[in-house]
């Protein structure tokens, strides 16, 4: 079973003539590393309608009115990642969590290139933080020439260090400027404000859904 991501109705297009099974349309409000520049609400019906298999949308979904909305744009389920952020499941490092459930839905951006470290020319989002902020000041200076670029601001747990811009998720253990690193986050981190078991994330997304439908079937 292969899915694919894409970022427009015309990659849908190649990934079904490769032979892809269900494709994940990923809208630009998505957080870690983020390939279109379409946002969910009109690349879901664009991806829908140029081809024939289950879609999930990405990107910005963090309850069941998201849910409900990608439903009715055409998707047969949902792909959630900042939500389960905010799970004992992920095992991230607690700075990374808490500055995720207080983020609003204006804290994160889209980068080119800018948390590039052994992983160059991949787009991403996330949460504004002091390495954003200098980079930001500095003009946005291209690779080579940022602020502080190469200056070493943690290590895994692992013991190896942590360059300032390296692609790196904070997991449990990291130590050092947690907040100066990759903290990948999506739009949706206004809606996410309590830690909550991945199962019972699921069942209140999905019964919310379930109830946004319902009510506005009714509604209408």
């Amino acid at each position: 079973m292969v899915m694919c991501s894409v970022g427009s109705a015309a990659e849908a297009r190649t990934a079904q003539e490769a032979g892809a099974d269900i494709i994940v349309a990923q809208g630009y409000e998505a957080g870690g590393h983020v390939w279109g520049q379409v946002s969910t609400i009109a690349l879901i019906p664009a991806v829908s309608d140029a081809v024939d298999l289950p879609i999930l949308a990405a990107g910005g979904i963090a309850d069941g009115r998201g849910m409900a909305a990608a439903l009715m744009l055409g998707a047969a389920g949902v792909w959630v990642g900042t939500r389960f952020l905010a799970s004992p499941e992920a095992e991230i490092h607690d700075t990374y969590r808490a500055s995720v459930i207080t983020a609003a839905e204006t804290d994160t951006d889209w980068h080119a290139e800018l948390y590039d470290g052994h992983w160059p020319k991949a787009p991403h989002r996330t949460l504004k933080n002091p390495t954003y902020e200098a980079w930001r000041d500095a003009g946005c200076p291209p690779p080579g020439s940022r602020p502080g670029e190469g200056e070493i601001i943690g290590t895994r747990p692992s013991g190896v260090e942590i360059r300032r811009y390296e692609c790196y998720t904070p997991r449990l253990g990291t130590v050092g400027q947690v907040d100066e690193m990759s903290m990948w986050c999506g739009q949706c981190a206004g809606s996410v404000r309590r830690v909550m078991p991945a199962a019972e994330i699921v069942a209140e997304i999905w019964d919310d859904a379930r109830r946004c439908i319902s009510a506005r079937s009714e509604a209408f």
